[in-house]
Parts: C-alpha cells; structure tokens; sequence
C-alpha cells in the first residue's frame, strides 16, 4: 500500500467483526514473549485464546475507536483495538465476568498470573489523558505487507487530527523501530513475573507533514 493511501480500506471495528477479530488476535500473540505464557499448553490453548480474545475485543467496541483493516467478505487483514482517553480495557459492570471467564480458560494460577501481570501493565500507564492502543495484529495469510502499520496511521491520524496523545506497548522488540519511525518514544518498562521485558511508548500528536513511514513492515 502506498504512501498517502492508507486509509484505503481501513474502517471502524463492527460488532460483527469480533469473530474476526479474535481469530487473528489468537493468531498472532499465540507464540508471542508475553502474551504466549497467559494460555497453558493444553489441546485447547488455541480455543482458549480464542474466547479471551472475543471477550476483549467484545469489551473494547463499547468504544467506536478499533479499527480493522477489510479483505473481502468478513475475512480482515489487521486489527488494532483502540481505547479512548480514561477508558479501561475491561467495564466496571463486566469486571465479574471478566474474572469468572479468566478463571474458567486458564484455571487458578494462570488467571492470577494474567491478573498480576495486568496490574503492572495498569501501574505503568501514563496518568496523561490518552488514546491506548492495547493490541496491534495481523493476519498470517496478509503477513509482512505494511497492513499493521498502515492501520496504527490510519489511526495515528485521526488521534494527529483530534490533537489527542496516544500510548502503546511492544512486546515484541522487533516491532520498536517501526514505533519510533512513527513518533513513539520510549516512556518506561515493564517487567513480567516471567522476566519478559515490556517497552512502553508515547507520542504527542503530530502535524501529516511529520509523519513519516515506518522502516520494514509488519
């Protein structure tokens, strides 16, 4: 996708894109350094994942700010779940539900290691009003084309327009260099019970004639 349109084909998250959604978010953070550990090994890791992920981004359209990016039909390239300033990523009213769920996928000691690692998370986010991006995937089948990024622009741009600072974490280190093209800068880490080490990012919003292109894709 070529520079200036890549907006193309990103749009708003749908209620009826979570089924999507959810797939590629399994999908992409099965085997990653700090969310792979949140689902035992099992012969249901997979499904596992899958109804944690389909709960979460259930919980994130509450909000009109994730945004996909479409292939045809119901299938989707890239997801990014999006929160706006002051939100959280699971509602008071659905805080019970949440836990009963966690504790049902992962059993006891998995559910309290996902609980204390959420809560590090939580600890490091910036008191700043702020747009949080909380997950960034794409697709394996539409793997290494720029999808990822030019959906985190897609977004990037609307948050430069609406003059709000946006915040994010990598947990893979792969991804840094693309961030920081983009305007992110290094804010803090955060350090897992497993000894993953997780970069958190902030970017002030920026005018289109700074915004630059990310170096490699994702």
């Amino acid at each position: 996708m070529g520079k200036g349109d890549f907006r193309q084909d990103a749009r708003a998250a749908r209620a009826a894109d979570v089924d999507e959604m959810a797939r590629i978010l399994t999908l992409a953070f099965l085997d990653d350094p700090v969310w792979g550990p949140a689902f035992p090994e099992s012969g249901r890791r997979r499904a596992v994942a899958d109804a944690f992920w389909h709960f979460m981004c259930t919980e994130a359209l509450r909000f009109p700010d994730s945004m996909v990016t479409v292939a045809a039909g119901p299938a989707l390239k890239a997801v990014s779940v999006w929160l706006p300033p002051g939100a959280n990523e699971v509602s008071d009213a659905s805080h019970d539900a949440y836990d009963a769920m966690t504790l049902e996928l992962l059993g006891a000691a998995a559910a309290d290691r996902l609980a204390q690692a959420g809560e590090r998370f939580a600890a490091a986010r910036p008191d700043e009003p702020h747009a949080y991006l909380t997950l960034l995937g794409v697709a394996p089948e539409w793997r290494w084309g720029g999808h990822g990024m030019s959906l985190l622009r897609a977004a990037l741009s609307r948050y430069d327009a609406l003059g709000i600072p946006t915040y994010l974490e990598s947990s893979n280190p792969v991804n840094d260099r693309r961030y920081e093209v983009l305007g992110y800068r290094p804010r803090s880490k955060v350090i897992l019970a497993t000894g993953a080490v997780v970069q958190t990012y902030w970017r002030d919003p920026q005018t289109s004639a700074h915004a630059k292109e990310p170096a490699g894709t994702a």
